[in-house]
């Protein structure tokens, strides 16, 4: 979070956590008045399987904020709900989650908690079974602390290798070495920056910092550390943008550029690049936005000339907050919040992802969402903050994962829906869409390939009214089934099919929020 003294923190951070801001995934039913939003994920670099996924919570009260965890381990198939919300004993409110596994599978979040004492520290939890449980594992001592991120080198360095990177704010932005045990190795003040440290670990352990200096206008800046985090290399000017931290009002209005880091560590082409990416203004105007990236080969010291990612270039659109992230392949891909479908007279909003191969000179753009969303319900829904001012994307070789907090049904909630899309057909690439549940679990979808039928095998934790919907690839729908009310238990579903050869999509839906979209082959 953007703050310009000790006092706006607290009370943005005391406003974030009262807010009505974030529900419980199985509550979409109940048409809850609070969201989800703000977000992170990470992916098991053992088990590709394993994603986990922590998000922002609010009440009415601040003792009552926490955070919802939810665990896949069958690659967003099924989700499970952690009973851990994010407060351990002296803990009354907690928030600003990020996550990240180290190279042995042991999951590390950084938060914000508010203590009995009614300090705000960062604090450290781990979990060794995959994100379901977790225990406290370290609390950075400093009585006032703001917007923890998160780095472990995966690295084979044995001096370096589970080393903890952890940026916050303090009285200024510090950055922090720990080993696996906890241990701080180097506590050091970050120069030129002050606030929003994104932070990754390049393939010969090195770490780089992104962030930036609050004045008007915002400068972004690039820190190279070595020796386990205790060793600045060096401090580099990247860009410059028009201060809008308090002043997007169809956007947030808590708006901030978020720059957010990325490296190439795969043996590509493009290995060893740095990316940035950020929401900076239009060049006409400058209270619309778009999605911006600059590059750096040679470790960070000079940067190329921001250009904008998508190819939507028109005047007075938003395209704002974005996230980013290098598979072990080398591709680029940065999802963002996107207007470009409709005239700018409105806050209707899409989700795309833009995916490169040539080390973001060029991208494949994507539309993620199949429903659009009033994006003032989201506004609303985040009392001003909208959708906040982080979320993450995951991927493997082949498949990416992005999420995206989505007001679609238009009630004052946010929910959390994700697209799995086909990296090596992107064009066409959506295979899966849903929204991150644990109340229905999609167990099997089969034969794969089929000729004249398709089976889905689900689990249910409550009553559902679903009917099945079959689309083609472009999502036009060919047919559909009556809808029919399911109890809570295992269930399976038999389609009789009658279609050419092709690929199709399957989707379950209520028609009340909750659909998954899966994709299957008929031969």
């Amino acid at each position: 979070m953007i703050m310009k003294n000790t006092y706006l923190v607290l009370t943005i951070f005391f406003s974030l956590l009262t807010a009505k801001n974030i529900c419980a995934q199985d509550q979409i039913l109940q048409k809850s008045d609070r969201a989800e939003a703000e977000f992170h994920t990470a992916i098991n670099p053992l088990d590709s399987n394993n994603i986990v996924l922590a998000t922002m919570h609010g009440f009415s009260n601040v003792e009552d904020s926490y955070f919802s965890i939810y665990v896949t381990k069958d690659f967003g198939a099924s989700w499970e709900l952690s009973s851990f919300q994010g407060k351990h004993d002296g803990i009354t409110g907690t928030g600003d989650p990020v996550i990240a596994f180290n190279s042995d599978g042991k999951l590390v979040l950084a938060h914000l908690v508010l203590t009995e004492d009614g300090e705000i520290n960062t604090m450290l939890s781990e979990s060794l079974d995959g994100g379901i449980t977790w225990s406290a594992a370290y609390t950075y001592p400093d009585e006032f602390t703001d917007k923890p991120w998160l780095a472990i080198d995966r690295t084979e360095n044995e001096s370096t290798r589970n080393n903890i990177y952890l940026p916050t704010v303090s009285n200024e932005l510090k950055f922090i070495s720990l080993n696996e045990s906890y241990e701080v190795l180097s506590d050091l003040v970050v120069p030129d920056a002050d606030h929003i440290p994104s932070v990754t670990v390049a393939s010969d352990g090195d770490i780089y910092l992104c962030d930036i200096k609050r004045s008007d206008p915002i400068d972004i800046y690039f820190q190279q550390y070595s020796e386990g985090g205790s060793a600045l290399v060096h401090s580099t000017y990247v860009t410059t943008i028009p201060d809008f931290t308090f002043d997007a009002e169809d956007v947030s209005t808590r708006y901030n550029p978020a720059p957010y880091i990325a490296v190439d560590n795969s043996d590509g082409p493009y290995s060893g690049r740095i990316y940035i990416a950020y929401t900076g203004s239009e060049a006409i105007d400058e209270t619309y936005f778009n999605i911006f990236l600059s590059y750096s080969d040679d470790k960070g010291l000079t940067w190329s000339e921001p250009t904008v990612v998508h190819s939507d270039n028109s005047d007075s659109i938003q395209q704002f907050y974005s996230s980013i992230y290098v598979n072990d392949k080398g591709t680029l891909l940065i999802d963002w919040y996107d207007r470009s479908n409709y005239d700018n007279s409105n806050l209707i909003t899409d989700f795309f992802l833009g995916v490169s191969f040539d080390g973001g000179e060029s991208f494949i753009e994507t539309q993620l969402n199949s429903e659009s969303m009033d994006f003032l319900t989201a506004i609303i829904a985040g009392y001003g903050f909208g959708v906040g001012d982080y979320h993450q994307l995951v991927a493997t070789d082949n498949t990416a994962i992005s999420f995206w907090s989505d007001g679609r049904t238009n009630d004052g909630d946010l929910n959390i829906y994700f697209a799995k899309i086909d990296l090596t057909n992107p064009i066409s690439s959506i295979i899966e869409q849903g929204i991150i549940n644990d109340a229905i679990k999609i167990k099997a979808l089969y034969p794969q390939p089929t000729t004249d039928k398709i089976n889905v095998d689900l689990e249910l934790d409550k009553p559902f009214d679903l009917q099945y919907l079959i689309m083609n690839i472009n999502g036009q729908v060919i047919f559909q089934g009556q809808p029919e009310n399911y109890q809570p238990g295992k269930h399976s579903i038999q389609i009789p099919l009658d279609l050419p050869s092709g690929s199709y999509m399957l989707r379950l839906d209520n028609n009340k929020g909750f659909f998954k979209t899966l994709k299957f082959v008929i031969l």
